[in-house]
């Protein structure tokens, strides 16, 4: 703990949320990506804003069971792999066991104005 305590000496920490780490298992019907949907969702995010994974960070053993799942469906270790990169959690040695840390902005709101061309993107993208 010392460690990461001088780790942050000088540096400005912004606000973490600590949370349990969501239990993530898919159906029969669902591909490897559900399960990193579900993970986010269990979390609090609602599918439409923001997210951001670079301010979402857990324990290696979290984001191997997540791997895990995913790769039950999708055999093949490049394509989850680069999933997991771009778009999965980071890990961090000194997070707590079943926990994920969620930094501050780790979801940003959309907002929409009228006449943005919001709407008329979204009904077209359906």
């Amino acid at each position: 703990m010392r460690d990461f305590m001088a780790r942050l000496e000088g540096r400005k920490v912004s606000s973490i949320l600590v949370v349990d780490a969501p239990e993530v298992s898919l159906s029969e019907d669902e591909k490897a990506g559900d399960a990193l949907l579900k993970f986010f969702r269990t979390l609090g995010w609602n599918g439409d804003d923001m997210l951001d994974p670079c301010k979402i960070r857990t324990t290696k053993t979290v984001y191997n069971n997540l791997y895990d799942v995913m790769y039950s469906r999708c055999p093949d270790p490049v394509g989850v792999g680069i999933l997991m990169v771009n778009r999965g959690p980071g890990t961090d040695d000194h997070i707590p066991p079943g926990k994920v840390y969620l930094y501050e902005g780790w979801i940003t709101p959309v907002e929409t104005q009228e006449g943005d061309g919001a709407d008329e993107f979204n009904q077209q993208a359906v």
